[in-house]
């Protein structure tokens, strides 16, 4: 620091010059590192695509990655529900339903409510698949009413995308649709094995990682981890009761339980405020710790929170 420093003074450099041009390298060099990706996926999945106006579409960001990367990169894959925005208040646009229509496939979870109506608004239904055939549902508080007044009428929590195995079977289920649609594109079943073997030592890992550790929960908001949870054999704490904030007789429970199990951690989603959590954790003595299930990169972010709460009582 101390070099770079004697050289700007040495040649005049102000440091607002300097902040400038740091700045246009970092963003340089993001553009790279996204390139780079892309063309991993390319040279993966046998080289040059050509280019195409051909579209997919998927319900919610974490299904992009998956459908772009099994095929190959070869359409535009559009999500539906902005970044930043909460799939369980979202409708679609008059011009993305208008979009749908052309779109040779859309992936959908199957489960949001949104999603219901989807079907109703394509002319050729047969287009739409749903990623939850195959998967074990379970029956969350997900049915009940939201603070912002919308509810999953099913009664199913619909999160099945935050668990690596039902991320495996969403896998299967996107590569049986791009065999009846492309039954000749051999590479696209090739990067689906890729894809599902990854997924596979994802889930060894986190088995692995959670097994080791003296995990017994995680607490968080919005019950955003529920299949993941399950799947191995922890308990899930959601500050959110039956989709509304917390009565006072609740949040003293949850105060309770929360130091019984010695929690030290309480996730957080960018999608709810952070008013609640931040009370909980002063009485506990925890801290507040972001997560975002609804990351494009849900693998990165599975890894992510299971390595946090594998800490356990650190």
């Amino acid at each position: 620091m101390a070099n770079i420093l004697n050289f700007m003074q040495k040649n005049k450099i102000s440091y607002h010059f300097f902040y400038n041009f740091a700045a246009q390298i970092m963003k340089m060099m993001k553009k790279i590192s996204i390139i780079a990706t892309l063309a991993l996926i390319l040279a993966s999945c046998g080289g040059q695509v050509e280019e195409s106006n051909r579209t997919m579409f998927v319900t919610i960001p974490p299904l992009q990655q998956l459908v772009n990367e099994i095929t190959c990169g070869d359409f535009a894959v559009e999500i539906l529900v902005p970044e930043g925005a909460s799939p369980e208040t979202y409708e679609p646009t008059s011009q993305q339903i208008a979009k749908l229509n052309d779109a040779e496939l859309v992936f959908e979870i199957g489960l949001i409510n949104f999603e219901q109506s989807l079907v109703r608004h394509i002319e050729n239904s047969e287009r739409v698949v749903n990623l939850s055939k195959g998967i074990v549902l379970i029956e969350g508080s997900c049915s009940h009413h939201h603070h912002h007044g919308h509810h999953h009428s099913h009664g199913i929590d619909p999160h099945i995308w935050t668990s690596p195995r039902a991320l495996g079977t969403m896998v299967d289920n996107i590569t049986a649709a791009l065999r009846s649609e492309y039954p000749d594109s051999t590479k696209y079943f090739d990067a689906a094995e890729r894809v599902a073997a990854r997924l596979a030592a994802l889930d060894k890992e986190c088995s692995e990682m959670i097994a080791e550790s003296d995990t017994k929960a995680l607490m968080i908001y919005h019950p955003a981890y529920t299949y993941l949870a399950r799947d191995y054999s922890i308990e899930q704490i959601t500050i959110e009761q039956e989709g509304k904030e917390p009565t006072p007789r609740q949040l003293k429970e949850l105060v309770d339980k929360a130091r019984s199990l010695d929690i030290k951690r309480i996730f957080h989603q960018p999608q709810y405020s952070p008013d609640k959590l931040r009370s909980i954790a002063q009485e506990i003595g925890s801290e507040v710790v972001m997560c975002d299930p609804l990351s494009r990169n849900i693998e990165r972010e599975i890894r992510k929170v299971v390595e946090i709460i594998s800490r356990g009582n650190e």
